[in-house]
């Protein structure tokens, strides 16, 4: 019984190479079409912050999936067997998900680039809006929770693009400073640095972003400088276009 046991579970060679060498090449595939989401995955866990969409969990199972069902196939050839047929079955139905989850091509917005530009775009529509308003009525709020109010409209309730370890996004905020010549460096990407003079009659706005390595750093022009918008009342200019008629 021993005996007649072993011959059925043996494999011929050429059987066990040609099988390896077929599923082989499936679980290559699969680990192929999903590795931007592991390579997303080891980054997340490395930086502070990162930008975009976490990794697809149903692409992450289908790479572990693969290599698990390829282990087995392997070291059931090294032991002259064939694998189950489950092990074979893993192996596709890994295959087909990778495929299937990877339709559309890949994820955008996962580059500090692109997080930056959606900040960016928000500030400077804050700015567009609140000198407005200046120019009409002599001076800007004083106080934190107009800003962030305006913030919300402008950002329409959205959070940032940018996301913690922990795969949170973060949102935008107004930090008022006391001075514009000593900001805090520890306030997370989509933070906007907020300085209002006395009176209201000036402000500045200072962006947060996301840097290549995600790290918060402030927004910068071409040249390099740190990318400021200002406000400040001028009686002299007209107030807005439908006053000029």
């Amino acid at each position: 019984m021993r005996y007649s046991s072993a011959a059925r579970t043996s494999s011929p060679l050429p059987l066990r190479v040609l099988h390896g060498v077929v599923f082989g090449g499936f679980s290559a595939l699969c680990l192929a079409a999903d590795w931007p989401e592991l390579e997303h995955l080891v980054r997340t866990q490395l930086q502070p912050f990162h930008a975009g969409p976490p990794p697809r969990p149903e692409l992450l199972w289908a790479v572990l999936a693969a290599v698990v069902g390829m282990l087995v196939v392997l070291v059931q050839a090294v032991r002259g067997r064939s694998a189950r047929l489950q092990w074979s079955l893993l192996i596709l139905g890994a295959l087909v998900i990778s495929l299937w989850g990877n339709r559309e091509g890949l994820v955008a917005g996962r580059t500090a680039d692109s997080a930056n530009l959606k900040i960016l775009q928000v500030a400077r529509e804050l700015h567009g809006r609140t000198v407005d308003a200046l120019q009409e009525r002599g001076s800007a709020p004083e106080d934190v929770g107009s800003w962030q109010a305006a913030l919300q409209e402008v950002s329409h309730g959205l959070p940032t693009p940018v996301r913690s370890r922990s795969f949170a996004p973060l949102p935008f905020v107004i930090q008022k400073v006391d001075s514009p010549d000593a900001l805090p460096e520890d306030v997370p990407p989509g933070t906007l640095l907020l300085y209002v003079m006395q009176g209201g009659v000036a402000y500045e706005i200072h962006p947060v972003g996301l840097s290549p390595s995600g790290e918060p750093w402030r927004l910068r022009e071409p040249g390099g400088e740190p990318l400021v918008f200002r406000g400040a009342f001028n009686p002299d200019l007209i107030p807005s276009a439908r006053d000029s008629r």
